[in-house]
């Protein structure tokens, strides 16, 4: 059992649902554009994120998600400041002052994890977090919902973690339906098919910084795990 497999079962892994990436065209030619992941990565190796909405998921249990794509958060390393049971409509930030929400539910992580188990409640849960890098543990997508599709974009911003970070996360089905989190071994074959069936070999790594892009090919070199 590895360390996300031992914090699912332990009731403390987090989900952030992500953006898929998405291919643009400019003067260069065709590209991935993974803007959002680039903008929170950032911040998580530099001052932290900070108020990011997540959702508790437990063994057993179909917790539904936000979106079919995102990374996983150990909450043991994450400040985890509102927890409620379902969707609380937080927004704002509490660094600046104007963090809202519906009232909260529970006091601890352990406390939701308990009244998932007991109540086998699937709704999507909200727990907001204060994280930094090391509070990342791996990717994930949602396996009740998987398609070649899914499974060549975390690809993709596997490779663009990977140059940003330094880090080649470990990447994760998550079936809701059934509440089973399993990891998927990507080969140096399956990354070589990957990459191969993707629309474009490139991806950008500063998406919003035009004037100075840095292009990343998605080539499978060194990206297996």
């Amino acid at each position: 059992m590895d360390e996300v497999e031992k914090l699912y079962n332990e009731g403390k892994l987090l989900e952030r649902a992500m953006d898929q990436p998405y291919m643009r065209i400019n003067r260069q030619g065709r590209y991935y554009d993974c803007g959002s992941w680039v903008d929170e990565f950032e911040y998580l190796m530099n001052e932290g994120l900070n108020s990011l909405s997540t959702t508790l998921v437990i063994p057993g249990v179909g917790v539904k998600n936000y979106k079919n794509i995102g990374f996983l958060i150990n909450s043991d390393l994450a400040e985890c400041f509102h927890i409620a049971k379902t969707d609380s409509g937080s927004c704002g930030s509490v660094r600046l002052g104007d963090f809202s929400a519906n009232k909260p539910d529970f006091d601890s992580i352990s406390e939701l994890a308990n009244y998932i188990r007991e109540t086998k409640e699937t709704t999507m849960n909200e727990v907001n977090v204060n994280v930094k890098l090391d509070g990342i543990v791996g990717l994930f997508i949602n396996k009740c919902t998987i398609s070649d599709t899914l499974l060549k974009k975390i690809y993709i911003v596997r490779v663009l973690l990977k140059s940003l970070t330094g880090i080649i996360y470990p990447t994760y089905l998550y079936d809701w339906t059934l509440g089973k989190l399993e990891k998927i071994e990507i080969t140096d074959e399956l990354a070589e098919e990957l990459a191969n069936e993707l629309d474009c070999q490139t991806v950008m790594c500063w998406p919003d910084r035009y004037d100075n892009p840095e292009y990343i090919s998605l080539a499978p070199k060194g990206l297996t795990k």
